[in-house]
């Protein structure tokens, strides 16, 4: 049986640590022991790096079951935190040069992932790993994917004996029903078993659960119903009865809403003052030359938990009676030139920067629909729904996959509430980096721009 390399992990992250800030410090110093302060630095960072560690997704959790990818996404997010967490620190108590800190980053980005790839390598491999004994209590559509996932958790050495109840189909092999269960396992080395039946009922799994702890046998239940709840799943303990939460997705917990919250207002605060403090001038100088009118256009829309807000943007379009009530399509006649300039090159959102700074929006996130069109969607397509457990944002991944502008056909709607489903269901900090990006340079997101 393989345990979560716990002690192993915080040691390997430490020695990525302290060998960044020896490295960093004798490529900018020279000298390990020239200054005091530098001993006091070294300190803080090796502490933050664990103070942080409540606010990272299970950094020295177990790891066995899951993937590199979702190991390195929470080292990734705290080495963001700690980013953060530093920068306030080193600004506010040290007077070195930025080019230590910058190098220090940059040499830890590399050491980290190196440390936590050769402890997956070859750590495993350490001792002996005995061959896992398997038996199964029914059937279930995932059953494959979850044997799948132990054995590369298990180096491959695990063994299936058989399954046990009514309806087992092939390429299965069933060695009897339920009653025979003990009789098996008295006369077999069984090292595990999976249950994904309803036949036993909760008596007898209890006492089965009993007989597996007290002879060393892993006892693992699969929910039947996991095909639905195979996202976003948090299990709970009330009363001692375990519940499974299915909406507690990444995006929508504590330290992430933080996290997000965090850029949005970096992010918004930089873009008002260093760009919007004198574009804003210039576009409604354009904007009031070329048709009269107010300089923004502020519309109603939705957004987080069914929210109503007032969005801003530049207007783009000489005042009319439809503006509500009508999208805009491609050569559409109510829009100016400079409105045209604006929304191909996405220049009408920007005040929408403002919304996120308040709170009402995000930098990345579901585009905000107007009230009527957000109730069409939602009674037109079943998942729309779910595009409201996150503030809207500026851009999205939708937005940059080619799904902006109208949405007349049943393609694009299902189209755009697919991507933003996805993007829920699949968020990290460093997601919304990448999407930002795209946004900037991506050739889709130019697409449908009118």
């Amino acid at each position: 049986m393989l345990h979560s390399k716990k002690l192993i992990r915080m040691l390997i992250d430490l020695i990525g640590i302290n060998l960044s800030y020896s490295v960093t410090f004798f490529l900018v110093s020279g000298d390990l022991t020239a200054q005091k302060e530098h001993f006091y630095l070294g300190i803080i960072i090796n502490l933050l790096w664990f103070s942080t560690l409540a606010l990272a997704n299970k950094l020295y959790g177990r790891f066995e079951y899951t993937t590199f990818k979702v190991e390195m996404e929470s080292v990734f997010n705290n080495y963001v935190l700690h980013f953060i967490g530093l920068a306030i620190i080193y600004v506010s108590l040290f007077e070195f040069g930025w080019e230590f800190f910058v190098v220090f980053y940059i040499t830890l980005a590399m050491l980290l992932p190196l440390g936590r790839f050769l402890l997956k390598r070859y750590i495993p491999n350490i001792g002996r790993v005995e061959m896992l004994n398997y038996i199964v209590i029914g059937y279930c559509d995932v059953l494959k994917k979850v044997e799948g996932t132990i054995s590369n958790a298990h180096l491959g050495k695990v063994k299936y004996l058989g399954s046990f109840g009514k309806d087992i189909p092939q390429p299965y092999k069933k060695i009897g029903t339920i009653e025979g269960i003990y009789d098996y396992i008295q006369n077999n080395d069984v090292r595990m078993i999976l249950y994904a039946s309803n036949e036993m009922k909760g008596t007898e799994v209890r006492k089965l659960m009993n007989y597996a702890l007290l002879n060393f046998m892993d006892f693992k239940i699969i929910p039947l119903e996991v095909d639905l709840i195979s996202r976003g799943v948090k299990m709970e303990v009330h009363n001692g009865y375990p519940i499974i939460s299915v909406k507690d997705e990444d995006i929508a917990r504590l330290r992430n809403r933080f996290l997000k919250r965090t850029f949005d207002i970096v992010f918004s605060s930089l873009v008002i003052v260093f760009l919007l403090s004198w574009l804003y001038p210039l576009l409604s100088f354009l904007i009031k030359k070329q048709s009269p009118g107010p300089v923004l256009f502020n519309q109603e829309r939705v957004g987080y938990r069914n929210q109503h807000f007032i969005c801003h943007k530049f207007r783009s379009m000489v005042i009319n009676d439809e503006a509500d009530t009508k999208q805009a399509t491609k050569d559409d006649v109510r829009i100016t030139k400079i409105g045209a300039f604006m929304r191909r090159t996405n220049l009408d959102e920007m005040p929408q920067f403002f919304n996120v700074f308040k709170g009402d929006m995000s930098v990345v996130g579901p585009r905000p629909h107007p009230v009527r069109l957000d109730k069409e969607l939602g009674h037109e397509i079943e998942s729309y729904i779910l595009r409201h457990y996150t503030k809207p944002g500026i851009t999205g991944w939708a937005q940059v996959n080619g799904y902006r502008g109208p949405t007349e056909t049943k393609e694009a709607k299902e189209g755009r509430t697919k991507h933003d489903v996805w993007y829920l269901r699949n968020w990290s900090f460093f997601f919304d980096l990448r999407i930002v990006y795209l946004t900037v340079f991506g050739k889709k997101t130019q697409e449908n721009a009118f």
